[in-house]
């Protein structure tokens, strides 16, 4: 009796009225977990593929005080081989200078003359922005007298002074910078359009 009993309970738990949206939901929470996690896949891969993965977006081993490191601009080997190499390095060590010190003059003559600087969006910035571990990866010559220098570095800074998608202490970037070598002195061109990477690290 007691297993007509247990048989019975046990087929009206499976009528199919009750089986099937117990299937359906843990077939629904399994395909939203295997999205998450090939969404999760992807997004990494993504990174990876433009370099976007903290760290290796900036080109150097990270702070483990949290800062931005040292100051100092870095050449890489192929960045050193360049016959202009020198040069470019002083510009950015004084552009890099410059910001640390929030010396708004200093950063204007790091640019080319037509450069637009907002000085209180430079000021505010400066007010608790650092930059450091910066790497200059390499030197390519274009048409027109340009040189492309792709480079990384980090910053720390206020999180309201951050760009306003990553409002966090500390930021790693991979940029492309320009520089303009007419009349013998190089400045550097305002950035371009998606010629910046960022990502909290």
């Amino acid at each position: 009796m007691l297993g007509r009993f247990r048989d019975g309970a046990l087929a009206d738990r499976l009528r199919p009225g009750i089986v099937m949206p117990v299937v359906l939901v843990v077939a629904l929470v399994l395909l939203v977990v295997a999205g998450a996690l090939l969404g999760a896949r992807a997004a990494a891969v993504g990174r990876a593929a433009v370099g976007d993965t903290g760290p290796v977006l900036a080109g150097v081993e990270l702070p483990a005080d949290g800062s931005a490191g040292p100051p100092t601009v870095v050449l890489s080997a192929p960045a050193a081989a360049h016959p202009q190499a020198a040069a470019v390095r002083d510009l950015v060590q004084r552009w890099t200078d410059a910001r640390n010190a929030g010396d708004l003059a200093a950063y204007r003559a790091t640019l080319v003359p037509a450069a637009r600087v907002d000085a209180t969006t430079f000021t505010d910035t400066a007010r608790t922005q650092r930059v450091g571990s910066v790497v200059i990866r390499r030197l390519d010559p274009v048409a027109g007298g340009e040189i492309v220098v792709p480079l990384g570095y980090v910053t720390t800074q206020d999180p309201a002074v951050a760009p306003p998608d990553v409002r966090v202490p500390r930021l790693c970037w991979q940029i492309s910078a320009v520089v303009e070598t007419a009349g013998g002195t190089p400045r550097l061109v305002e950035p371009r359009p998606g010629s910046q990477l960022r990502t909290p690290c």
